[in-house]
């Protein structure tokens, strides 16, 4: 059945018993393909409690249409291969699918190549190994499971020590994170009583895991340290650059065109008033003259319950990236489409990287957006005080709640590159491309936006991003970020 036709139905049969409205909107929420019917019921389809629904079996009926934007290809593998359970790619490459049904291999192999290979033109795509493993759950079970668990628990004040909420492909599974400094048997057990008795998810789909504070990474004023590198004035501005605001440093993300003009992109979180407008005033350089101003804040994403995929019991604003656009001064020279690229990246957790920008092959030149993670998948980044690191996806689609500014960032990824703290927030993070782009040496998909990092004096710390289709979504109309993109800047 389509899911139109299935939003149809699904409005017919819902009688809605209670609810709490925070937003009167009736429009459907943006970031998922499902139906753009009217959500039920007069408050939209966040700020309710449980009991708006008229059972459990509805609700689970109602989220089971939900397809964020963030997972569409592991969709388009279930729309292709029955049972199918998620997909990664583990430490050789291969592609690794997990299935509930007896799918004949090559069926698999034939989905796995039509999706995958030649995701760039002028690519030569190596074909990529395929590995099968038995699932307990379907891919799209998880995603629901997942959906209740943001909508009820990941809000919520009665249950304020869950941080976040994602599924972990590589184990078939819903992960449920916990602040650590509140993790007891006790609150680990509440939990489990509520998912399984009240919104009906079999305990067997549900892991725990303790989620360590994340920490922004902007820092106050340190001029003492700027030598030659991405510290100083830089003309061009390029992506990966340090950028100073009147009270912290942070690092300039990508460029592009929004409302007809030319923009940076960097943290929300890098402005005067967080997550809101406030005419920030960003400097690249020394600050020492007039020229180092570059530009000023012009729009911070919509923060809003319009905004939520799911239902809301807390009534939450949600955002899909953390993110905030400069408007660049018309006297700075700009390189739309660049990163800056240093003489030498560190793959290891937590080892930085080179600052210095490499003279002889200065840049990584944008030629596509990297719109589809996978965990398993290489990344890099440069910027702010750690220059040019890589590590794996380790997670995706990470709801996560940010007590400090109120907020549910939806669909976060985490990865295991290294940060250095201060002056990292805003990093470009992108993957390399392979083939032949027409004497391009250094060809990179933008794949988002570095915000911030955890635990990372210890093994099982992460650095996390925004995507970029979130950051897309957050600002509808950003364009130009790749130099295929025409505009008349």
């Amino acid at each position: 059945m389509k899911l139109s036709k299935l939003w149809v139905v699904l409005l017919s049969v819902l009688s809605i018993a209670l609810f709490i409205s925070c937003d009167s909107s009736p429009s459907a929420p943006p970031g998922f393909s499902g139906p753009s019917q009217p959500a039920p019921g007069n408050g939209g389809p966040a700020c309710k409690s449980i009991d708006s629904f008229s059972s459990v079996e509805e609700l689970h009926y109602q989220v089971s249409a939900i397809r964020r934007d963030g997972e569409r290809l592991q969709h388009q593998f279930e729309d292709q291969i029955d049972g199918f359970g998620g997909m990664y790619l583990d430490e050789n490459g291969a592609y690794v699918v997990y299935l509930k049904e007896n799918v004949e291999e090559a069926v698999v192999h034939d989905v796995v190549s039509t999706f995958t290979n030649g995701r760039y033109k002028n690519t030569s795509v190596h074909p990529r190994e395929v590995v099968i493993k038995s699932a307990d759950f379907s891919f799209g079970e998880l995603a629901a499971w997942r959906e209740l668990v943001t909508a009820f628990l990941l809000a919520s004040s009665e249950y304020s020590f869950v941080t976040s909420v994602h599924i972990h492909e590589k184990i078939n599974r819903v992960v449920v994170g916990i602040n650590s400094s509140e993790w007891t048997e006790e609150s680990v057990e509440s939990v489990k009583t509520y998912l399984e008795k009240t919104l009906l998810i079999p305990a067997k789909a549900v892991v725990f895991e303790e989620e360590f504070e994340e920490y922004d990474e902007t820092v106050d004023y340190d001029f003492s340290e700027l030598t030659g590198d991405t510290y100083d004035r830089q003309r061009p501005i390029v992506g990966g650059l340090r950028i100073y605001s009147e009270s912290s440093t942070c690092s300039l993300g990508f460029l592009g065109i929004f409302d007809e003009r030319p923009v940076f992109v960097t943290n929300g979180h890098c402005t005067e008033n967080p997550h809101g407008n406030s005419s920030t005033l960003y400097h690249q350089g020394d600050q020492d003259e007039p020229s180092d101003a570059i530009g000023t804040e012009v729009a911070d994403g919509p923060q809003s319950l319009d905004g939520c995929v799911t239902p809301n019991s807390d009534c939450w604003p949600c955002r899909w990236s953390d993110s905030a656009l400069v408007g660049i001064r018309e006297n700075v020279e700009r390189a739309r489409g660049y990163i800056a690229k240093t003489v030498r990246k560190s793959e290891d957790w937590m080892v930085e990287g080179s600052r210095i920008i490499d003279e002889e092959d200065p840049v990584f030149t944008v030629v596509d957006i990297q719109d589809d993670i996978l965990t398993g998948m290489t990344l890099h980044k440069v910027g702010g005080n750690s220059g040019w690191t890589s590590g794996d996806v380790i997670r995706t689609c990470v709801d996560s709640r940010r007590s400090r500014h109120e907020i549910i960032l939806q669909c976060q990824h985490r990865a295991r590159y290294a940060t250095s703290g201060g002056g990292t927030s805003g990093s470009p993070v992108f993957k390399r491309v392979e083939g032949n782009f027409e004497g391009i040496e250094n060809p990179v998909a933008l794949a988002g936006i570095h915000r911030a990092s955890s635990n990372r004096d210890q093994g099982n710390g992460y650095s996390a991003f925004s995507p970029i289709d979130g950051v897309l979504k957050d600002f509808d109309g950003l364009k130009g970020l790749t130099i295929e993109t025409d505009s008349n800047d």
